[in-house]
């Protein structure tokens, strides 16, 4: 694979074929790779903060995070708008000393067709380090206020409730799934993480809906809308602990069941704490995930033209040693893959490169550069008036200093 590297600044360093296809196709640079201009932006978010997160909208493009209180005990979960030009002052959308402030698992907002806002968050339920709730808000006037909080989930267990993703649905409301711990037993040998679904609409969350009742407990999941539904993907869990990435549709007002969408065939005792993302415009789909099998740890990408209903085969889109942790978007007709890269001593290199549902790839183009470990989270993208933009937090440990920033590609 070819690759270029780029450091800002001190602080930064075909489609249609049948699912059960397993061939990897090795991502080779078969085209000539358009200039790209990588651009720092001076981040909203001070230090102390973690878990940037991106979402775009006509109204803006939104990067929300979890940062430290100064002033007392907790964090405030804060999001800042990018107009093209310039962000906005930071707002607050909840403070509080019981947030789940985790690496892996954390909030997010969506911009609803309505023009509200929506967002969700964790907070701890219980003293158990894995007993935490999912709360949600909406705001109609731009985030200025926010709604009193709700809980998508309705069980009342002590448990884990999280990895949350969410899409737009109907005219004025959302959908979300998440990773439900309600099952879960104290003690017990035979506990199972669920997959479980909600609509927002009509001013309340209906009622949910279990989708996988045996999943990966600890992988973020990933939800888009195409053109004939809603398609979700999440890290799946079989019976002898192989856990490889399903897919689940929602088309002529039904859910499929789970399908493998390739057959890695990972068998690992525990959770890799590593899902899939996907991204969707109109029927066309992409999928990135991580994968360890075999002992060869790779970043892959599957297309699908026809809304996730067949895939094409898997395109290796790595440098050799990714850490995973992927994101993945539509832009000028191709997908832009974001991922960690490892690099030396605990380093890592925050990633992207360009693949198109042909097999086609661009060469890979390093962002930044930050630790390797947990501290320093996921990266996420997103593509805001036909530019890309990609957040991450610089850390190199749980117990130092962290930072989110972000930055803008521009292809030339």
């Amino acid at each position: 694979m070819t690759s270029s590297s780029f450091r800002l600044g001190a602080r930064f360093g075909g489609w249609s074929l049948a699912l059960a296809v397993t061939c990897v196709v090795v991502a080779t640079p078969a085209r000539a790779d358009d200039a790209v201009k990588l651009r720092a932006l001076a981040s909203p978010a001070p230090a102390s903060s973690i878990t940037g997160n991106l979402v775009a909208a006509e109204s803006g493009l939104y990067l929300s995070w979890l940062e430290a209180r100064s002033d007392g005990p907790g964090h405030r979960f804060q999001f800042a708008v990018w107009d093209g030009e310039a962000f906005s002052a930071p707002r607050t959308i909840r403070t509080s000393d019981r947030f789940f402030a985790n690496w892996a698992d954390f909030g997010s907002m969506l911009p609803l067709a309505d023009g509200r806002l929506a967002a969700h968050w964790l907070e701890k339920a219980a003293g158990g380090t894995y007993q935490y709730d999912i709360w949600m808000s909406l705001s109609d006037d731009g985030g200025e206020t926010w709604s009193a909080p709700d809980r998508p989930h309705r069980d009342g267990t002590l448990s884990e409730h999280g990895f949350v993703s969410l899409t737009g649905y109907g005219e004025s409301g959302l959908a979300g799934v998440w990773l439900d711990g309600r099952q879960f037993k104290q003690g017990a040998s035979d506990n199972e993480m669920a997959l479980m679904f909600t609509t927002y609409t009509d001013g309340r969350f209906q009622t949910e809906r279990l989708l996988d009742g045996r999943v990966c407990e600890c992988c973020q999941t990933g939800m888009a809308r195409t053109a004939d539904g809603l398609l979700v993907a999440y890290r799946d869990r079989s019976a002898d602990e192989v856990r490889d990435i399903s897919i689940i549709r929602y088309a002529d007002g039904a859910w499929t069941d789970p399908v493998t969408l390739h057959d890695d065939g990972w068998q690992i005792p525990g959770c890799p704490v590593n899902g899939p993302q996907l991204a969707a415009d109109g029927g066309q789909v992409a999928v990135a995930w991580f994968t360890g099998e075999g002992g060869d740890p790779r970043v892959q990408v599957k297309f699908s033209d026809d809304s996730g209903v067949t895939f094409g085969g898997a395109v290796r889109v790595d440098d050799g040693r990714p850490v995973g942790r992927v994101d993945i978007e539509h832009a000028r007709g191709s997908a832009i893959v974001s991922w960690l890269e490892r690099g030396d001593e605990g380093e890592a290199e925050v990633k992207f490169r360009r693949v198109t549902s042909s097999g086609e790839v661009d060469a890979s183009h390093a962002i930044a550069r930050t630790g390797a470990g947990r501290a320093s989270g996921f990266v996420r993208t997103a593509v805001f008036k036909g530019d890309v933009y990609v957040t991450w937090t610089e850390a190199y440990s749980r117990e130092g200093a962290s930072q989110v920033e972000i930055a803008k590609v521009v292809f030339e």
